[in-house]
């Protein structure tokens, strides 16, 4: 297996929105992410995220987006993975691995020091792939403003 890990460029939209589809009916859920997301909001002036495509033999076969963190703890700057998706059939092949490796390699270049992630509860298959590479943090919870309880911080937020 020829794999290859770079970085991915607006002109990977369609292969990357194909992979994210695939990724959200594994998971029954409603991905969202369209080629034209991908290119309007991963690449221009202000990017909302950068993102890795792991290819074999040329043929696109998973990918991770992140984006910026920052720990005031410990005054690092970091990133916080957002996805990884790799094909049913390249699973199990250090894909996920590589990619994931990749994009720690690339932020300790940047100077950054660290690397966070989220995983659901219920996806035991991505949790033994994660605990693998660090373990889960057992002080820590992550939460999520989404929907009406986002917007209704965004309208307490613009009252002020």
């Amino acid at each position: 297996m020829v794999l290859h890990i770079r970085p991915a460029k607006a002109e990977d939209a369609e292969s990357i929105a194909r992979l994210a589809a695939a990724g959200a009916r594994e998971e029954r859920r409603n991905g969202r992410l369209t080629a034209e997301a991908f290119r309007r909001d991963g690449f221009g002036p202000r990017p909302a995220f950068g993102a890795l495509i792991a290819e074999q033999n040329g043929v696109p076969i998973g990918y991770a987006i992140h984006y910026p963190a920052y720990d005031t703890d410990s005054a690092v700057r970091g990133i916080f993975l957002a996805d990884l998706f790799v094909t049913e059939p390249m699973r199990r092949r250090g894909v996920g691995r590589a990619l994931v490796a990749g994009l720690a390699a690339r932020v300790r270049a940047d100077g950054g020091r660290f690397m966070f992630w989220a995983v659901l509860k219920r996806n035991r298959g991505g949790r033994r792939f994660y605990t693998k590479l660090a373990p889960e943090l057992g002080d820590a919870i992550l939460c999520a403003a989404l929907g009406r309880d986002f917007d209704r911080l965004a309208e307490m937020g613009s009252r002020s």
